[in-house]
């Protein structure tokens, strides 16, 4: 019988990563599932096994502290766990005027670019020295614009979207695969997590929002058929092409008047 592959999939407990991991187990991949929470971790792997029959390890993990990349490879190495596919999909987000935000924004900073790297770099490691792997890292719409009032998280993502693309070169002639995958809108609680308050912004959001399950779908759709990088959802590729057309500076300012009107109070 053909031994199961593996994969580790992080921000696994909710949203985006729940969805993730349901799709790879549903096609019999066993799983890591990484994230804050114990209870919802055990509630994941209890639900998946009765419904799939893999097997599910947990690790409960911050990965805004430096030292949980390092963790989660020494977690598997004692394990014997060969990670197939790395899914970096922990992320957060973070709303506000950056100048205000000031040192609010390092645990965003770790999570969605120092936690990725490592994680890209102690597993891709591996994966290069077998010849074999594929890694997905989850980015935004927001990390191809420069986006006023989300300015470091968009930075992060299009951090993501170019390290990602640098990275492919890298590993690409050790038969190691690296996609991006690029969401926009998502109905998850990103809004509210990122403090929110805006009913005006959110019903926007919602809106125009895909859920969590059909952009799960399209990210493990475009990392086993190892595609580069793909916008998930045909408004966000219509709105990636034409963002690319405008000049920059205006591009920003655009954005900014937008963002303004939807989130100003009355």
């Amino acid at each position: 019988m053909e031994e199961k592959k593996l994969a580790l999939v992080t921000g696994a407990s909710q949203g985006v990563g729940a969805e993730i991991a349901d799709i790879l187990a549903s096609r019999g991949w066993n799983l890591v599932v990484v994230a804050r929470s114990q209870q919802k971790l055990d509630a994941l792997k209890e639900n998946l096994e009765k419904k799939y029959q893999v097997q599910v390890f947990t690790c409960p993990a911050d990965l805004s502290d430096v030292s949980a990349p390092r963790m989660l490879k020494s977690f598997c190495d004692e394990k014997e766990l060969t990670v197939d596919l790395l899914v970096n999909n922990a992320g957060c987000g973070l709303f506000g005027e950056s100048v205000e935000l000031g040192d609010t924004a390092l645990p965003m900073l770790r999570l969605n670019v120092l936690a990725l790297t490592q994680l890209c770099a102690v597993f891709g490691k591996d994966m290069k020295e077998r010849k074999s792997g594929s890694i997905l890292n989850i980015g935004s719409i927001a990390g191809n614009q420069p986006t006023a009032y989300f300015a470091s998280y968009a930075a992060t993502k299009s951090y993501v979207f170019n390290y990602t693309l640098a990275l492919r070169q890298e590993l690409k002639p050790f038969g190691v695969n690296v996609t991006c995958v690029q969401p926009g809108y998502i109905r998850t609680n990103f809004d509210n997590s990122c403090k929110i308050t805006s009913d005006k912004y959110k019903k926007f959001s919602y809106r125009n929002g895909m859920s969590a399950r059909a952009v799960a779908e399209c990210a493990v759709k475009s990392v086993l058929k190892k595609r580069s990088f793909v916008r998930a959802g045909f408004t966000n590729k219509c709105a990636a092409f034409f963002s690319n057309l405008l000049p920059r500076n205006f591009l920003a300012w655009v954005l900014a008047v937008s963002v303004r009107s939807m989130t100003k109070e009355k």
